[in-house]
């Protein structure tokens, strides 16, 4: 297997790009400068998550999150390029996630593969979702209809449920805590963000 590399700064404060570096049995982060600063064997890793996270200016974020005994790393494809300039840099992300998938399937099958959301996280968005729908359902249903033009009314009523109701539901598709098979279900997680 051939050592694979991601390039990324992971905020302004940084002061030049980190290197990771996907072997056959480990990630490694190098430092600007070259040096070491991380190693996470992955037959120490306990649960590998991935999850497409997208938030208000990070509208195409994906993380890989590698939890181990004592400790949690978290990487994103999001490079910080300047102020309010984040680079999506998917293409060597995506590389780097696949090799530190077959790493750690291969070197520690015990590991649980998750993709979405964190449960807590979840139910709680979930929670918060519904009430936010059915409150706006119910505003929308009980505002009057325009005398003399009830069509209109009616139709603009429909577009905004039919509107609403996909989005939510390709979000609880796709946030949805979940177990993956690493070999077969990879591809599947990864296009989440596409979807």
């Amino acid at each position: 297997m051939e050592v694979v590399e991601y390039r990324r700064r992971a905020s302004l404060a940084d002061t030049g790009e980190a290197v990771w570096r996907a072997y056959p049995d480990r990630l490694e982060q190098a430092g600007p400068g070259g040096t070491l600063v991380t190693t996470v064997p992955y037959r120490a890793v306990k649960r590998l998550r991935l999850g497409f996270t997208p938030g208000r200016f990070q509208t195409t974020r994906f993380l890989m999150e590698l939890t181990g005994t004592k400790s949690r790393l978290v990487i994103t494809n999001l490079h910080a390029g300047g102020i309010g300039a984040l680079e999506d840099r998917s293409d060597t992300f995506f590389a780097l996630v696949r090799a530190v998938v077959a790493g750690v399937h291969r070197t520690n099958p015990d590991a649980a593969f998750m993709a979405g959301e964190q449960p807590a996280i979840f139910w709680l968005l979930l929670a918060f979702n519904l009430a936010a729908f059915t409150m706006l359902a119910l505003v929308v249903t009980h505002l009057p209809i325009v005398p003399g033009n009830i069509s209109a009314s009616v139709i603009i009523k429909a577009v905004v449920i039919l509107f609403s109701l996909p989005l939510m539901m390709s979000w609880l598709v796709n946030a949805r805590p979940r177990r993956f098979d690493p070999q077969a279900g990879l591809e599947k997680v990864i296009a989440a963000r596409t979807a």
